[in-house]
């Protein structure tokens, strides 16, 4: 009867998932996240073209903010012509759009907080509450180069790569501007990407597949050239994110929940 009993326990361990294995997969993970995703940009109702994307970013807090990155911002809206900040939501015909407003900016980790105007809300993602070692598998759903692939979220996965300071480059004395040893006393931490992004994935969530909770942003993405074939421009596989304790920390300061 032990025998019976026991062999049954070792088919329950081998066929139980356990782990990540019971997590939510990547096709269902970017189905969920894809709906907190939205396009940066703006509209101007008499513009040529009425829309100009810049960037892409992620609907946290209740609903109704949204956090991208500061220089995705445009640095002036057109108040004349009623030329709007707005975040675009869903796949091509289907797409919603909502009027913005900048609550904050963090210019020393290039982050903004945005507020959905009207009180309109889509559903929100979490964030993870500690860093992650490299080789963490992680997933970025964005809106790169929309201007000309259209208004489709596209996913690519990877690992983080490097764990590192954000002041990448080494200078040497004759090299020191007053620039560059600012940036080298405000630097910090960052994760390097091996995930492919493209300029418009920036402000894209970093998250993680299983837990889909949000690792960090993506702040950067290292370009070499543009293509022969086509106007986008080819990346050199060297991406960057901003992790989430200083998105967290945005919202604290502005009364909103950080995770």
């Amino acid at each position: 009867m032990f025998a019976k009993w026991y062999g049954l326990f070792i088919c329950l361990l081998i066929f139980l998932p356990s782990g990540p294995a019971m997590a939510t997969g990547l096709p269902d993970a970017i189905k969920q996240v894809r709906r907190s995703v939205v396009a940066i940009g703006t509209h101007q109702a008499l513009g040529q073209p009425p829309i100009r994307l810049m960037g892409t970013g992620f609907v946290v807090a209740d609903g109704g903010y949204i956090i991208t990155n500061a220089h995705v911002l445009p640095k002036l809206l057109d108040a004349k012509n009623q030329e709007s900040l707005q975040a675009f939501s869903g796949i091509e015909a289907n797409v919603r759009n909502f009027e913005l407003d900048v609550v904050a900016e963090d210019a020393e980790h290039d982050l903004a907080l945005l507020r959905i105007i009207g009180g309109g809300k889509l559903p929100a993602l979490r964030f993870a509450k500690n860093m992650v070692p490299e080789g963490t598998r992680a997933a970025i759903t964005g809106y790169p180069v929309a201007s000309l692939l259209g208004l489709y979220p596209i996913t690519h996965e990877g690992i983080i790569s490097a764990v590192k300071e954000s002041s990448f480059a080494a200078y040497s004395q004759g090299q020191l501007t007053a620039e560059r040893v600012r940036r080298l006393r405000s630097s910090f931490i960052v994760y390097q990407i091996d995930t492919n992004a493209y300029p418009g994935n920036s402000g894209s969530p970093l998250y993680d597949p299983a837990s889909q909770q949000v690792l960090g942003v993506v702040q950067s993405v290292a370009v070499r050239e543009k293509s022969q074939v086509s106007a986008i421009e080819a990346p050199t596989g060297f991406t960057f994110a901003v992790p989430s304790q200083f998105v967290s920390a945005l919202l604290a300061r502005n009364g909103l929940p950080g995770y």
